[in-house]
């Protein structure tokens, strides 16, 4: 892995991610607000969601916002790796995703494309039928994170979230070389043991950012995080 994910990384050893899944800019920028300066350790995420209403341009946005956040870009990628990997990095994330279950040449093409702008690359496991075999996969692909992702539509039907995954997080540590990270529904009280398990980045979403008091909720995670910064 390279550029400032690898330094912050190294610097706190462990990341919380807080995902801006919004289909409202202003709303997102609004939670975002509240959450700048809290600590280095913090990286905001234009979701999906806000990509997808919004454009590439809503990563410029979140990026222009102050303070020395990392900012992640949830492209999802599937196809055309390297024009994404390259919209998300001229448009100022310090990384990008592709899904696990996109062609090996995505992949492939997408760390290329991050190696060479001088980001970082998630591989999404989400909706992979054999994570293991995704995480190998990844590892040998060049893949810099390896992201366990339980989708909000798994979480709603069968009532699983990645909360209760500290298993499977040990086991993919033991097999991927990078960092592991860990999204789906996460609370802020779960993110210690998700990290103890082997995740370096616990991502949080509507439990931070849908809640009463964001800030606070955010610190709340931190706080079981413990990361080093």
């Amino acid at each position: 892995m390279n550029g400032a994910f690898m330094d912050r990384l190294n610097e706190c050893g462990r990341l919380l991610q807080v995902a801006l899944d919004f289909t409202d800019l202003r709303e997102a920028l609004k939670v975002a607000s509240r959450l700048l300066g809290v600590s280095r350790a913090v990286i905001l995420e234009a979701g999906t969601p806000l990509i997808k209403s919004y454009g590439i341009g809503s990563v410029s946005i979140i990026r222009s916002l102050a303070g020395d956040h990392l900012v992640v870009a949830d492209m999802k990628t599937m196809d055309t790796g390297a024009l994404e990997v390259s919209l998300a990095a001229s448009h100022g994330a310090d990384a990008s995703s592709v899904l696990a279950v996109a062609p090996r040449e995505t992949i492939s093409e997408a760390v290329s494309e991050a190696v060479e702008r001088g980001i970082a690359i998630y591989g999404d496991l989400i909706g992979h039928p054999d994570p293991l075999d995704g995480v190998r996969q990844l590892d040998k692909l060049g893949v810099h994170i390896a992201l366990l992702h339980v989708g909000v539509d798994v979480q709603r039907k069968l009532g699983l979230t990645a909360g209760s995954r500290a298993e499977l997080v040990e086991t993919l540590r033991s097999e991927f070389k990078g960092p592991i990270a860990v999204a789906g529904g996460i609370k802020p009280d779960e993110a210690g043991l998700l990290a103890d398990a082997g995740a370096s980045i616990v991502i949080i979403g509507s439990a931070i950012t849908r809640s009463q008091d964001p800030r606070e909720s955010l610190l709340k995670a931190l706080r079981n995080l413990d990361p080093g910064c």
